[in-house]
């Protein structure tokens, strides 16, 4: 059972659902001077280092064909998953472990459905009403119905708001969002310098 948890280091579990702004949250904690780790970009980087295994099992090598069989089918994206996750814990392993920083947090749109909830010291979830997320995929390029089965591929976003420590709404500006990170990584220093 994998555990980020270390004596000397808040470990931040940071999640949401599609178009929640999760990506613009680990940004803003990034800018106040955490350490960021993205399951995404990891994912992308060992998904190129095994890919022609990848593409053998899917029988094709578009990465969109790739990620719509993913999205419609929980076997194909449990698979992907299983190949691509140990590589993925074991470098936010090694980041934890050698970084001088001593706020960490792990963005991850899957933590939840992966796993992860008593991974770390605190969960954080990103919230935002369905229309708002809807309309900023759309802004993205995202389609309808895009949305709706990446959003369908993905624990319901009531249920991540339930199972997470703090709920971070982001129903208005980015600058709202920005004060209330601002406002929590202060807290988050303050309880670093005293010991958690």
């Amino acid at each position: 059972m994998t555990n980020f948890k270390t004596k000397d280091k808040i470990i931040i579990g940071l999640t949401g659902g599609i178009a929640c702004g999760k990506s613009t949250a680990a940004q803003i904690f990034k800018k106040n001077g955490a350490e960021v780790i993205c399951a995404d970009a990891l994912a992308a980087k060992y998904f190129n280092l095994i890919r022609d295994k990848i593409e053998r099992y899917f029988k094709t090598s578009d990465k969109n064909k790739i990620a719509l069989e993913v999205f419609k089918s929980v076997s194909k994206r449990k698979w992907l998953e299983k190949q691509i996750h140990p590589f993925i814990l074991r470098e936010a392993e090694d980041i934890i472990k050698t970084t001088k920083n001593n706020i960490v947090v792990f963005d991850a749109p899957l933590l939840f459905e992966a796993g992860l909830k008593n991974a770390f010291d605190l969960t954080l979830c990103v919230y935002a009403a369905s229309e708002i997320r809807l309309k900023r995929s759309l802004l993205k390029g995202i389609k309808d119905e895009d949305f709706k089965m990446r959003e369908r591929a993905q624990t319901a976003q009531e249920q991540k708001a339930q199972t997470a420590d703090i709920v971070l709404y982001n129903n208005a500006s980015r600058k709202d969002l920005e004060n209330k990170i601002k406002k929590l990584y202060k807290s988050l220093k303050q309880e670093e310098k005293y010991g958690k």
